[in-house]
This record gives structure tokens, C-alpha cells and sequence, in this order.
């Protein structure tokens, strides 16, 4: 049971992320951001911090996608809720029990992540709940009949409406040329072919992480989600603080670097970073952290390539993302968008 279920989690985040980021798509982000190689001897390999850490990520966007296509959200009823539920989405329950025996199914790696945030756990649960009932709609579950265990014919369910729902994506040649050729300089030397496969997989996710955040936007303005406010209340206020909350609650613009001591890109942004920090002492937050000390942070933004800039501004909202290395002149220009001078 503990590994179908973390099987499940781990398969929708690598189509949401590779889950969940979690590439979360902003207005401001830039269309064609960097995409970071590194050299390990003979080998060329895109930087995944996600893979090389944890796969748990957000299965959902923080932001809504934007789209004129999707049907406005349904007002929340207000709900007097029975001592141990949680949420319902829609007519289903998510009591506290339920969230405690999902969280220990988890394989050990992944508890971390939500070790100190069983809010953004709630949230994951009930996105798995959307998925299932929409599978259950469209009758991914009618042949699953033979199977006993009702968590893992759940799973099989997701898994399909998953498949289906990204089935017709494809990545053509001439974009994976045109990305190569793009992004020429940062590939470390390596050949067309030898990082063609790579590539193909990046572009592939993207799509896929269009696709299924699209989704999973559309079903969350149809569904009717209630929480337990009281019990959200209680779980932050025992959840310790990072430098990025502390930040975000200051007023002041906040960029925040992800990386890695062991990533070339990521030593060239340290020197950059502590400039900055003193120059802008007061007027705006630096932060650079190392992601594998921050992997709730990595999965709650989607972090796929090291190091990723983030940028949010005096509201503590994305206002734009970057990956691979970024000047110091660019990081300024940026900051003065967000009107840190």
C-alpha cells in the first residue's frame, strides 16, 4: 500500500514538476528561460535537483493560469465541520485520520517534505480526490473492479485520466533543434545528440505541466473545496518559519536564489548575492539557499534546474522566475522593476 500510493504521488508530480513544481508559469516569467548543463566527465546532464533530492512536489500552481477558458469558481459554502474532517471536495470527506494513515504511507525520503507542513499535504490529498472523481466520471475505474485494495484501484484510476489527458503531446525535432541552437553556449560543448534526449524529456514536461496545471485549474473552479479554517490556523501556526516567509512578510521585494555548493553555475551566483546583499540592505531581501537544506521549498515552487532566481514583490507574489545563471546587472534591473532602488 505505502508504495502504491507513493508510487501514484511520485508519478503525478514527475508530470507536474520534472512533480508539483514546479516551472510555475507567471505573467511576468520569460518565455525562453535558461536551461543549465553541467559537465561530469565524459557525461553531459541536465541539473535536477528534484531527481538528485526528492520527487514530492506541488501538484498545483500557485497562481491561476490565466485562462479566458476557464468557468468562474464556485462560491464556498459555509460548513460546520464534524470533529475529524478536514476538507470536502465536493461531496467526499478528508478527515484528519485519513491524512495521518496517507502521510504514513509515504516512503521514509518523501516525509520530510511535509514533515513540518501537513497543510500543503491537505491540499495534495485533495487534489488526488479532484483527479479521482473526474476519473471516476469518465470511467477509468470501471475495469478495476478486480482489484481489492481501494487506495491502490484509486491510484490505477489517476494514473489513467492521467495518460489520457496528456496522451496526444508531442515534441517535434525542429523544437528540440530550435532549443539546442537557442541555447548553444550553456550546453558545456556536448553535441546535438548527445543532449537530444535530454532536451526532448525537458520540453516534454513543460507541455506535460501545462497540460495537467490547466486541468487540475479547471477542475478546481468546478469542484466545490471547503476546509477546516480552524485546523489550517492551528498547522501554521506550528510550522517554523524559513528565511523566504520571514521575507515575504517584510513588505519588501525578495529575490530568492536555489542552489547548490556542488553546481558551477550556483558558486558563480554566491559572489553576486553577497554584493547584492549589502547594497540593498534594507531595501530589499537576498536570499540564496541551498536546496537540498530547502526541499519544501524546491517542490512548493517547482524547481527542475539549479540554481532558479525567484522573484516576488513587496505583496510577497511572484512577480518573476528564472533558471540557470543570472548577471548581477540583470538581478538590479529586475529589483528596480519591483521598485527596490
Amino acid at each position: 500500500m505505502k508504495k502504491n500510493f507513493g508510487k501514484l504521488l511520485i508519478t503525478i508530480i514527475l508530470i507536474v514538476v520534472v512533480f508539483v513544481v514546479i516551472f510555475m508559469k507567471n505573467k511576468n516569467k520569460k518565455e525562453d528561460s535558461e536551461f543549465v548543463f553541467e559537465k561530469s566527465q565524459d557525461t553531459t546532464k541536465i541539473l535536477d535537483p528534484i531527481q538528485d533530492s526528492t520527487k514530492i512536489s506541488d501538484l498545483v500552481k500557485e497562481t491561476a493560469t490565466g485562462s479566458s477558458n476557464l468557468p468562474p469558481k464556485k462560491e464556498q459554502t459555509t460548513v460546520k465541520f464534524d470533529k475529524d474532517v478536514l476538507a470536502l471536495v465536493n461531496t467526499s470527506k478528508i478527515t484528519e485520520d485519513y491524512l495521518k494513515n496517507r502521510y504514513e504511507s509515504l516512503p521514509e525520503q518523501y516525509k520530510s517534505v511535509y514533515k513540518n507542513d501537513m497543510v500543503q499535504f491537505l491540499d495534495q490529498l485533495i487534489i488526488r480526490e479532484m483527479l479521482y472523481q473526474e476519473a471516476v466520471k469518465i470511467g477509468f475505474e470501471k475495469d478495476l473492479n478486480n482489484v481489492k485494495d481501494k487506495e491502490q484501484r484509486r491510484d490505477m484510476a489517476i494514473e489513467k485520466l492521467i495518460k489520457d489527458i496528456t496522451g496526444k503531446i508531442e515534441i517535434l525535432e525542429e523544437d528540440i533543434k530550435k532549443f539546442y541552437n537557442d541555447r548553444i553556449s550553456e550546453m558545456g560543448g556536448a553535441s546535438y545528440e548527445q543532449v537530444k534526449s535530454n532536451i526532448k524529456n525537458y520540453l516534454f514536461q513543460q507541455e506535460q505541466t501545462e497540460v495537467i496545471n490547466n486541468f487540475i485549474e479547471i477542475l478546481k473552479k468546478e469542484a466545490e473545496i471547503v476546509k477546516d479554517e480552524e485546523w489550517i490556523k492551528e498547522q501554521q501556526a506550528l510550522k517554523p518559519q524559513n528565511p523566504l516567509d520571514e521575507a515575504l512578510e517584510s513588505g519588501k521585494p525578495t529575490v530568492l536564489d536555489l542552489g547548490a555548493s556542488s553546481c558551477v553555475p550556483c558558486k558563480m551566483m554566491k559572489p553576486i548575492f553577497a554584493e547584492l546583499e549589502q547594497e540593498y540592505k534594507g531595501k530589499a531581501n537576498i536570499l540564496l539557499l541551498e536546496i537540498y537544506e530547502y526541499k519544501a521549498l524546491a517542490n512548493k515552487y517547482k524547481v527542475m534546474v539549479i540554481p532558479t532566481q525567484i522573484f516576488f514583490d513587496r505583496d510577497g507574489s511572484q512577480f518573476w522566475r528564472h533558471e540557470g545563471f543570472l548577471s548581477k546587472n540583470e538581478i538590479i534591473e529586475k529589483l528596480k522593476e519591483m521598485g527596490a532602488e
